[in-house]
């Protein structure tokens, strides 16, 4: 099983990075617009039929398109943002809000609007000169997104061994039993600090700044690895598809990408 989780995960890091590096900006807006799709299309399979997860893929291209516009991009990575921010007193509070959070529209509305808001996020990057400016030598908006995903990457493989090697005290066990609270210290001090002091040259920005804004950018990755958690135990699956062997799905993969993007994303805009 572990020989199998090794082997998916190494061939989707170099498969999924080579189209990153390799593909124009068009071509990569197709692969996000795929991989969003294909992650709502589990999150929404698992709550409802094939008919109705169908229905919602369709009306979620639409939404794509809208979302080219500067405006709907702006009000899908801010409900996003804030759909996340809340999630945090339904993640504390669960399983008292189980049904609540079975419901459809409910459901629905989350899918859409963490997925949509993913979505206008890359898009920002991969187009948006004024995000691209940030740096100072690195123009491409490919080094942004490797550099969003490395943030989530290092909160769940620092969390990881430092619960292992550490962890004593349970942390949001509710949704998430294999967590820990040192853990978690351990990997919200490291991710930030380790982040900014590499790329204090890179932001046209303070370093504090910078600081502040990793910081914010790695909670909100636990925000969305614990709310997709969370949401599995609303419908009680184990995984949201089997799509990666040893993985689960492709939302199973993103979720703390899925938050992270978007929040990034949101900051960058205001500063």
């Amino acid at each position: 099983m572990l020989k199998q989780r090794l082997l998916s995960a190494f061939i989707i890091v170099v498969g999924i990075s080579l189209l990153i590096l390799l593909l124009n900006n068009q071509y990569l807006t197709y692969l996000v617009a795929l991989i969003s799709s294909i992650s709502l299309w589990e999150f929404l399979k698992v709550r409802f039929t094939n008919a109705v997860s169908l229905l919602g893929i369709f009306l979620f291209l639409i939404l794509m398109f809208v979302s080219f516009s500067p405006f709907f991009s702006y009000l899908f990575i801010t409900l996003s943002v804030i759909t996340y921010f809340l999630s945090s007193i339904l993640i504390l509070s669960f399983p008292l809000n189980k049904t609540f959070l079975k419901r459809s529209m409910v459901w629905s509305l989350f899918g859409f609007v963490i997925h949509l808001g993913f979505f206008a996020s890359l898009i920002q990057i991969i187009s948006n000169n004024d995000l691209q400016s940030t740096f100072l030598e690195i123009e491409s908006g490919k080094f942004l997104i490797f550099y969003i995903v490395l943030i989530a990457i290092l909160m769940d493989s620092i969390a990881f061994f430092a619960g292992k090697s550490l962890g004593k005290r349970p942390f949001i066990t509710n949704v998430s039993p294999n967590k820990t609270l040192e853990g978690f210290m351990a990997a919200i001090i490291a991710t930030p600090l380790l982040l900014s002091t590499i790329s204090f040259n890179i932001f046209n920005l303070p370093f504090f700044l910078v600081l502040c804004i990793l910081v914010i950018v790695s909670l909100y990755s636990v925000l969305g690895d614990a709310f997709a958690s969370m949401m599995k135990r609303v419908v009680e699956v184990k995984d949201y598809s089997s799509l990666i062997p040893g993985h689960g799905g492709l939302f199973d993969r993103l979720d703390s990408h899925v938050a992270a993007f978007p929040c990034f994303v949101f900051l960058m805009n205001i500063v």
